[in-house]
């Protein structure tokens, strides 16, 4: 009796080790999955946010035609990634007497602001052209920027993993460097 309680007790503690490490191995999964859908997202909106900071800048050599279709497709890209971003990140408490339901009640994430404070100026680039000012792209860089560092924060890449990323750049002027190369 003795013999079989000792058995069992051995096969309970191999049970409960191997289920915990199975349970910790899905969660790992789960995780790197999200990863790696958070950054999927992450990359279109960096993307659709760039076009509007470019469409933004009073001196953009982009041409006008170019510059409003760019918009207009940003326009309605930024609201759909706002949309997508809900999925990843749910609105924080409830305000007393709000009429939105589930996913709507609450306050947005500061993550979203940036694709939402883009679409706005995307909007109105779209229906004032000379509203291209460096103040609004001096905002749209400063949201662009927060944005980055929320993603990076949400997705855990604080820390390059190769040690010459990790260095500082040295120059992003051109001119030197086509004066180095010659």
């Amino acid at each position: 009796m003795d013999q079989w309680l000792a058995w069992a007790g051995t096969a309970l503690s191999v049970f409960i080790t191997a289920a915990g490490f199975y349970m910790g191995w899905r969660r790992f999964q789960s995780d790197s999955l999200r990863s790696r859908d958070v950054a999927a997202w992450a990359d279109k909106s960096i993307a659709v946010l760039l076009i509007v900071e470019l469409c933004a800048k009073a001196d953009s050599p982009i041409a006008a035609d170019e510059k409003r279709r760019r918009l207009n497709d940003a326009y309605f890209s930024l609201s759909a990634l706002t949309e997508q971003g809900r999925l990843f990140f749910v609105n924080i408490g409830m305000r007393d007497g709000t009429r939105a339901a589930g996913t709507y009640a609450g306050r947005r994430p500061k993550l979203l602001d940036p694709l939402v404070i883009a679409h706005k100026a995307a909007a109105r680039l779209l229906a004032q052209p000379e509203a291209a000012t460096a103040p609004l792209h001096a905002v749209l860089v400063s949201q662009r920027k927060s944005f980055v560092a929320h993603v990076q924060s949400e997705i855990g890449r604080r820390q390059s993993v190769a040690k010459d990323s990790r260095k500082g750049g040295e120059t992003s002027d051109l001119d030197a460097l086509i004066a180095a190369a010659t």
